[in-house]
C-alpha cells in the first residue's frame, strides 16, 4: 500500500492533531501524510467530505500552500518536521475564519505536476481524497510560479515570510465513470487445461479461478471497480477469447492470473510479465510457449488462427502507448504484491503472451507464485493469504488510476 510505504512515522503527531481540532467540523482532515511516489513528492490528505481547494508557490523561503475551504483546523498554527522527499516541514493553521491552510516548507525547488481531488466509496469512513504531486524543478522555474501579494499566510514567529496571491488551479471533479474503472479479471487455464499442479496435485485452473473471484470481490467490495471475468467456471476459453472478452466490455484493464511451476522446487515468489516479443530470458520463452500452447488442450488446435504473420501483425497493432502503460502497471502492482508476499528475483518479466495482445488495453499476466515450491504453494491456499494479495492489487490500482495512463 502506497500510504503504508511513504507514510512518514514522523506526521503521526500532526496526523493526530489535525483530527483533534477538525473532529468536530464538517467537513474534516482525517489524515495527511507525505512521501515520494515515482520520482515525484506526494502529498495525501483524506477528506470526510468535498471541498473547494486551491494550491499556490511562494518564494523567500520556498513553499507551497494548500487552502481549504470550509475546513476548520483551530487557534494557531501547528508544524512538524518531515526532513524528505524535498520538504522540510509541515504546517497548517487557520488562514481565515472559513479557510484552513496547509504550508510545505521546501528545502528544494519543487513545482505542483498535479492537484486532483478524487471521490472514494461513499459509504467509506474517508469519501475524498485530495492528491498533491510536486517534482523537482530548477530554481529559476519555481520562482515563474510564484505571484506576489498583499495576502499573507500564518506562520511561526521564527518563520515569518513575505506574501502572495493565491493562484489557485482550475477546478477539478471527479471524472465521471460507471461506477469505477472496469478491470477484465482472467482466470488462467481451465477446462482440460489443468495448468500447474502442485506437488498435493492442486491444480493451477482451480487456484487461478478461486483467486479472480476473490479479486473481483474485493474490487467491487472498494466502490471504485468494476470487474469482467473471462471465465466464470472451469471451462475452456480461447487465449484469443479472452482478450476479446475485455475489449468487447471496453475493459481498462487486464489482469490475468496464473501460477507458475518448475522442475527447481526451490525457486519461489510472485512476478509480473508484460507484453514482448522477446521474452526476458530462458524461462520466460519457456512459459510463454506453455501458455500459449493452452489452445490445443481441448484437442482443436486453433494456433492456425495465430501463425507467424498474424502474430507479427497483432504485435504491430499493440500501441507503444499501451505497452508502456502496461509497464507502468507493472511497476505499480510489484512493490505492492512485495509488500505481502516474496518475489522472484527480476520480479518483472516480458514474454510473448496471446493474452496480453490487447492493442487498445494494458495489460499484466500475474504470476501469484510457483505451485513446485511447497512454501509458495502452502501461502497460496491460505484465504487469508489471497485476501491480502488481493487487496495488495487493489491498492496498486488504486494508485494506478491516480495518474492514469
Amino acid at each position: 500500500m502506497w500510504r503504508r510505504q511513504v507514510a512518514l512515522a514522523a506526521l503521526a503527531l500532526l496526523v493526530a492533531a489535525v483530527v483533534a481540532v477538525s473532529a468536530q467540523a464538517a467537513p474534516s482532515v482525517t489524515d495527511v501524510r507525505v512521501g515520494q511516489y515515482a520520482g515525484t513528492t506526494r502529498l495525501v490528505l483524506d477528506l470526510t467530505e468535498t471541498v473547494e481547494f486551491s494550491v499556490f508557490s511562494l518564494a523567500k523561503p520556498d513553499r507551497v500552500v494548500i487552502d481549504l475551504t470550509g475546513i476548520s483546523l483551530g487557534a494557531g498554527e501547528r508544524a512538524q518536521a518531515v526532513g524528505r522527499a524535498g520538504v522540510a516541514q509541515l504546517r497548517f493553521g487557520q488562514f481565515r475564519p472559513d479557510t484552513a491552510r496547509i504550508v510545505l516548507d521546501l528545502d528544494q525547488p519543487l513545482a505542483v505536476r498535479r492537484a486532483e481531488l478524487l471521490e472514494q466509496d461513499a459509504d467509506a469512513p474517508v469519501t475524498h481524497r485530495l492528491i498533491l504531486d510536486l517534482a523537482p524543478v530548477s530554481p529559476s522555474s519555481f520562482r515563474a510560479t510564484v505571484r506576489p501579494s498583499r495576502l499573507t499566510e500564518p506562520a511561526t514567529q521564527a518563520r515569518r515570510a513575505p506574501s502572495a496571491e493565491p493562484v489557485p488551479l482550475p477546478p477539478l471533479k471527479p471524472t465521471p465513470r460507471r461506477v469505477g474503472y472496469l478491470i477484465a479479471i482472467d482466470a488462467g487455464h481451465g477446462g482440460r487445461d489443468p495448468g500447474a499442479i502442485a506437488t498435493n496435485g492442486l491444480q493451477e485452473k482451480h487456484l487461478a479461478l478461486t483467486f479472480a473471484r476473490e479479486l473481483r470481490a474485493a474490487l467491487e467490495g472498494s466502490g471504485r471497480y468494476e470487474a469482467v471475468m473471462t471465465r466464470e467456471r472451469d471451462h475452456k476459453v480461447s487465449l484469443h477469447r479472452r482478450v476479446e472478452i475485455a475489449r468487447e466490455a471496453d475493459a481498462d484493464l487486464f489482469l490475468s492470473i496464473h501460477l507458475d511451476r518448475l522442475d527447481n522446487r526451490t525457486v519461489h515468489g510472485a512476478s509480473v510479465y508484460t507484453l514482448s516479443d522477446e521474452a526476458s530470458d530462458i524461462e520466460t520463452a519457456e512459459l510463454a510457449a506453455r501458455e500459449n500452447k493452452a489452445d490445443i488442450v481441448a484437442d482443436v488446435d486453433l494456433s492456425e488462427g495465430y501463425d507467424e504473420d498474424v502474430t507479427k501483425v497483432l504485435i504491430s497493432m499493440v500501441q507503444q502507448n499501451t505497452m508502456n502503460c502496461s509497464a507502468v502497471l507493472a511497476a505499480t502492482l510489484l512493490p505492492e504484491l512485495g509488500r505481502v508476499a516474496p518475489l522472484i528475483s527480476r520480479p518483472h518479466r516480458f514474454g510473448d503472451f496471446r493474452v496480453l495482445k490487447a492493442p487498445d488495453i494494458p495489460s499484466v499476466l500475474v504470476e501469484l507464485g510457483f505451485l513446485s515450491n511447497d512454501q509458495d504453494a502452502e501461502r497460496l491456499q491460505s484465504e487469508g493469504h489471497r485476501r491480502t494479495l488481493a487487496g495488495a492489487i487493489v491498492e496498486a490500482l488504486d494508485t494506478y488510476f491516480l495518474k492514469p495512463c
